[in-house]
């Protein structure tokens, strides 16, 4: 018996069992398994040679995507889902290397494009960035996170220090007319909080501070207003202050839920951010190499 015969009679048997139109099955038996890679030009020509595919979809078919059968994803995907993930990888281009992480035929895909993870939607023409994580289904709180808040902390020093500056660049960026507005921001407090596990508060801090006001020895020089050069001087501080205190509660967080250190049992008191907030000072494991470079370019 040939490949196709032994798939076309597997696919019969799944249909008598379960009663699903064979079309369906036929599609997601033929997924591939993780791990299988293309390059995105690839995908794009499938994208433009195929022709549209008929779908047993479980909605109204009139709020169903024009879809192709794709061989490189291995089920049902939409042309715009395919143009939308050349968007976001336009920076990569056509050679760009993308593997298949998981398949749910008719649901979605997950796939992956130097280390970048993404879900493409299958019921609407759609693409999702994904945390970098492996295997998280879980969307980044900002454009400048690499990872949800969940796991910005195992990002180390060096990542969170680049992302605070991609952020504080563009809430700088956003805040043009009013450079005194800068401060604030929930994505702010959460790359404190992942600091504070990391054991980076300080660069991190002194990154989104630096990026989000600039150097404040050349805010004569910057703001001709006096004014508006004081005011911006007082919002950097009030920020700094504020951050300050989004590290100290994250702090007492961490304390309240471990109760003691985890290493030798005594009670935690005074923070100092070059300890993990987990341990007492004795039991600290030494900084990292990485926890000491004090700019990370």
């Amino acid at each position: 018996m040939t490949k196709d015969k032994k798939r076309k009679t597997a696919v019969r048997e799944a249909q008598n069992a379960t009663g699903s139109r064979y079309t369906r099955l036929a599609r997601e038996m033929a997924a591939p398994r993780a791990g299988q890679a293309f390059r995105l030009a690839d995908l794009l020509a499938e994208c433009a040679t195929l022709p549209h595919a008929s779908v047993e979809w479980d909605f109204p078919e009139h709020y169903a995507p024009a879809v192709f059968d794709s061989a490189l994803i291995g089920t049902a995907v939409p042309y715009g889902t395919v143009l939308e993930l050349a968007g976001s990888l336009a920076q990569v281009g056509p050679g760009a290397t993308i593997t298949v992480e998981s398949v749910s035929p008719l649901s979605q895909a997950v796939v992956v494009c130097r280390k970048r993870r993404f879900q493409l939607v299958l019921t609407q023409d759609m693409v999702n960035e994904l945390c970098r994580q492996p295997e998280c289904a879980n969307t980044a709180d900002s454009w400048a996170f690499t990872h949800c808040r969940d796991h910005l902390a195992e990002c180390g020093t060096r990542a969170l220090v680049s992302m605070a500056r991609d952020w504080g660049r563009g809430r700088r960026e956003e805040h043009d007319e009013d450079p005194a507005a800068v401060g604030g921001g929930t994505e702010a407090d959460l790359l404190i909080k992942a600091a504070i596990a990391a054991v980076c508060f300080e660069p991190v801090r002194d990154a989104l501070l630096d990026a989000c006001f600039g150097d404040p020895d050349l805010f004569d020089d910057v703001y001709w207003d006096a004014s508006q050069a004081l005011a911006v001087q007082h919002a950097l501080e009030r920020e700094r202050l504020r951050l300050y205190e989004v590290a100290q509660a994250e702090v007492r967080r961490i304390h309240k839920a471990t109760g003691a250190c985890v290493s030798c049992g005594k009670p935690l008191f005074a923070w100092n951010p070059g300890i993990p907030p987990t341990h007492c000072p004795s039991c600290a494991v030494p900084r990292t190499a990485e926890h000491r470079s004090p700019a990370l370019a």
